[in-house]
C-alpha cells in the first residue's frame, strides 16, 4: 500500500512508547537570534532511559536544541520540564545533565583523574568518594591506568571517553552529546560509537545526542528526531524513519532514494513516463504531479520483457553489494539498484546491456511533487 506524505507524519506523532511521566517535556518552544529563527513551535517529549538521536543537516536548528535544554541558549518562548520540574528559566548549574562537547573541552593542564574529578569537586564531594568514583568511571569506560596523564598524551578517541566520564562523574539524569564522535576517524568512532551506546544501555542514563550523520543516528538512536529549518520532520525509530519516511526531505536525507516524476491516474494508477503503473494506491486527485519514491536496494532487476525497459549506465563494485545505475527508456529518468553479486552474474549485467526494473508497490513512497529540498 502507497501511503501519502501526510498519513506518515500523522503516524510519526504516536511512535514513542507510553509512559507514566516523560523524562523531558518540550513544548512550544521557539528561539530567535535577532530577526532570524532558529527554532519555530517545537513539540518534543523524551523518555525514561532513552537514547535519542537529533539528527540534520547544518543549520537545521538540532544544536540550538540541545543548548536550549541545557540553559546555554535559553529560548525566546516555550517550556522545558524535565522529571515533572519546569526548568525552562533556570541556568545551566541549575539543571541536572552532563554534557559532552564535539571539542571535548577537556582541562589541558589537569591530568585524567582531575577531569574526572572536577563536577564533583564543586559539588564538595569528600575524598573517598571521589576517588571510588573516578576509579569506577575510568573502568567504566576502559581507561584504567591512564589517571595520571594529560590530555595531550591521550588519543582522540581516549579524550572523549574522558569526557564522557567527566560528564557522568556526578551521576546526572539526563546526558547531552553534541556530535562527540564527528572529530574522529571512521573506525575510532564507529568503535566508539558502540561503546557509548552499551554504556549508556548499562547505566540506563536518559541521553540526547545530537549528530549530522545518518549512519550513527540508526546505528545508536532508540528514536531519531529528524530536523529541517528549525521544525521537526519526523519523529520515530530508525526502521520507521527508514523505511517509512514522513516527507521527500526525510526520504532524501536518511539513507539512498530514487525519485521519479509520476502523474495520478484513477485510484490505484500512475504514469511514469509513457507506462501506467497499475495497483498503486494513492489518495491523490486525478492528473496531480507527484514524486514517487523507493530505496535502491527494493528496486528488482528482470529481463526486458519483464518490466520497465531501461539500459545500465554504469556498474559499480561496493564490496557487499553492487550499485547499478541504469536510464529508463520510457522518460529518460535514471534509476539506481542495490544488487547482490549473484544477481549480477545471473543477469549478467554490464555497461550498455539493455534489461527491465520493477518498482514493487510494497516498497514505493509518494510525495508532493511541490516538496522542497529533493
Amino acid at each position: 500500500m502507497l501511503h501519502s506524505s501526510a498519513t506518515l507524519a500523522a503516524k510519526s506523532r504516536s511512535v514513542a512508547p507510553p509512559s507514566a511521566q516523560p523524562h523531558l517535556q518540550i513544548s512550544g518552544l521557539t528561539k530567535r537570534f535577532g530577526d532570524f529563527t532558529a527554532l519555530r513551535d517545537i513539540a518534543l517529549e523524551v523518555h525514561e532511559g532513552e537514547f535519542v538521536c537529533f539528527l540534520g543537516p547544518s543549520g537545521c536548528g538540532k544544536t540550538t536544541l540541545l543548548r536550549a535544554i541545557a540553559g546555554l541558549a535559553p529560548q525566546s518562548e516555550g517550556r522545558i520540564v524535565q522529571r515533572g520540574r519546569d526548568i525552562s528559566r533556570l541556568p545551566p548549574q541549575a539543571r541536572d545533565f552532563g554534557i559532552v562537547f564535539q571539542s571535548y573541552a577537556l582541562f589541558p593542564n589537569l591530568t585524567v583523574f582531575d577531569n574526572i574529578a572536577y563536577g564533583l569537586r564543586n559539588q564538595r564531594a569528600d575524598r573517598q568518594r571521589i576517588r571510588q568514583r573516578v576509579a569506577e568511571l575510568l573502568e567504566l569506560v576502559n581507561l584504567r591506568g591512564s589517571e595520571d596523564k594529560y590530555p595531550a598524551a591521550l588519543s582522540g578517541g581516549q579524550q572523549q571517553r574522558v569526557a564522557l566520564a567527566r560528564a557522568l562523574a556526578t551521576e546526572p539524569a539526563l546526558l547531552l552529546l553534541d556530535e562527540p564522535l564527528s572529530a574522529l576517524d571512521a573506525q575510532v568512532r564507529v568503535h566508539l560509537r558502540g561503546q557509548i551506546k552499551g554504556l549508556q544501555h548499562r547505566l540506563g542514563v536518559t541521553t540526547i545526542m545530537v549528530t549530522h550523520d545518518q549512519e550513527e543516528a540508526l546505528a545508536m538512536a532508540d528514536r531519531i528526531v529528524v530536523m529541517n529549518h528549525g521544525v521537526i520532520a519526523q519523529v520515530g525509530t530508525p526502521a520507521e524513519i527508514y523505511r517509512e519516511p514522513a516527507s521527500a526531505f526525510v526520504a532524501a536525507f536518511i539513507g539512498n532514494m530514487n525519485f521519479f516524476d509520476v502523474t495520478s491516474e484513477g485510484r490505484e494508477g500512475l504514469r511514469l513516463g509513457h507506462r501506467r503503473l497499475e495497483g498503486v494506491p494513492h489518495d491523490l486527485t486525478p492528473g496531480v504531479a507527484a514524486r514517487l519514491a523507493i530505496r535502491p536496494e527494493a528496486v528488482r532487476l528482470c529481463t526486458e520483457a519483464e518490466g520497465l525497459a531501461a539500459q545500465v549506465e554504469d556498474v559499480e563494485f561496493l564490496g557487499a553489494f553492487l550499485r547499478v545505475t541504469l536510464r529508463l527508456e520510457e522518460c529518460e529518468q535514471f534509476v539506481v539498484a542495490d544488487i547482490a553479486d549473484r544477481e549480477v552474474v545471473s543477469l549478467d549485467v554490464k555497461p550498455g546491456q539493455r534489461l527491465g526494473i520493477r518498482l514493487p508497490n510494497e516498497s514505493v513512497r509518494l510525495y508532493p511533487a511541490a516538496e522542497a529540498g529533493v
